[in-house]
């Protein structure tokens, strides 16, 4: 009897240590926060890179959450920002980067690749994604292409993540999106949900 119930506990405190580092392992330690030296929340970094005064191009230009459009050298890629309602002036808060033109001309920023503060750029294979950020994500199909999302959400009785915690929002988010094995889109930033 004393032996089974040593059993039962040991089992429990497996389980409850797998489960501690399953948690920890989804934490994302290394999630990515800035593209092109553009940092989420950063206002001054945004100004250093876009300049005060720039022409925006919005995708929807009705929308209080619109997306600013900024193409790379060659306006092969594009680079999305959006402004959270609330937020300084030139403070970003989600960014997009696909491959694509645009042919309204968006500003250019005089980069070939918009590259992440963590290496990420367009064109990488789908296992070097996963290597630098880990493999606590969930996969979907979306055209035909694989969607791989890391989140990060505050709950109830968890202690704060320190990156939510320092933007004082409520979830982070990365999406990246791979034709075959190759990343052709990625978005991350926080969302107020």
């Amino acid at each position: 009897m004393r032996r089974a119930a040593l059993l039962i506990a040991l089992a429990f405190l497996v389980g409850r240590e797998a489960r501690a580092q399953t948690a920890a392992d989804c934490a994302l330690p290394k999630a990515d926060r800035s593209v092109a030296g553009i940092t989420l929340g950063d206002a001054d970094s945004a100004v250093r890179v876009l300049g005060r005064v720039f022409t925006p191009l919005l995708d929807d230009p009705k929308s209080d959450n619109s997306w600013l459009i900024f193409a790379s050298r060659g306006n092969r890629q594009l680079l999305l920002l959006r402004h959270h309602a609330g937020d300084l002036e030139h403070s970003y808060m989600e960014v997009e980067v696909k491959i694509g033109r645009h042919d309204r001309k968006p500003a250019m920023i005089p980069v070939f690749d918009f590259t992440t503060g963590g290496g990420i750029k367009l064109g990488m294979k789908r296992r070097q994604v996963v290597s630098r950020l880990g493999s606590c994500f969930k996969s979907d199909m979306k055209d035909g292409n694989e969607v791989i999302r890391y989140e990060i959400r505050k709950k109830d009785g968890v202690p704060d993540n320190p990156l939510l915690k320092a933007a004082n929002m409520p979830q982070y988010y990365a999406e990246y999106e791979f034709h075959g094995s190759t990343l052709v889109r990625f978005r991350f930033g926080y969302a107020p949900v």
